[in-house]
């Protein structure tokens, strides 16, 4: 943890806990995701893996960016970009969205899809948890499954 500050929980599931963090020596904000070892298979930490490496090797504008990833001996820590929220809390709360909005989130989620498949990889965990919001009113996609 020698590069970041760990700031505030900001979601917490069965994989672990999301942390908001601000990288050192810099105004950089990131999303620090701490997933512990123990209790986990060995086949899970092999795809655990596997999905970091699919992950550091993509880039694309709605899909979240991974910065770092590290592991301790307790925890594998995977740094992303940091986004403002989920689109399931905006569901949750507001029951619904604008027409044109859904419209531009549909075709965000295309893209990002398309070219997801473009480089023969499937998400196989597509729900509103892990469509996250970007500052800007983007969508950024994450947690492959």
């Amino acid at each position: 943890m020698e590069k970041y500050h760990v700031l505030e929980m900001i979601g917490e599931g069965s994989f672990g806990r999301v942390y908001k963090g601000r990288k050192k020596y810099s105004a950089q904000v990131v999303a620090l995701k701490f997933i512990p070892k123990l209790g986990r298979s060995e086949k899970e930490l092999r795809n655990l893996q596997r999905e970091i490496e699919i992950m550091r090797g993509l880039w694309h504008p709605n899909i979240v960016h991974m910065l770092d990833s590290f592991e301790t001996d307790k925890e594998v820590v995977v740094v992303t970009d940091y986004a403002e929220g989920e689109l399931f809390q905006i569901l949750e709360d507001d029951g619904k969205l604008p027409e044109d909005q859904v419209q531009t989130i549909a075709a965000q989620l295309v893209s990002a899809l398309y070219y997801l498949h473009s480089h023969r990889i499937l998400h196989r965990d597509m729900k509103p948890q892990n469509i996250l919001l970007a500052k800007g009113g983007g969508i950024k996609l994450c947690d492959f499954g």
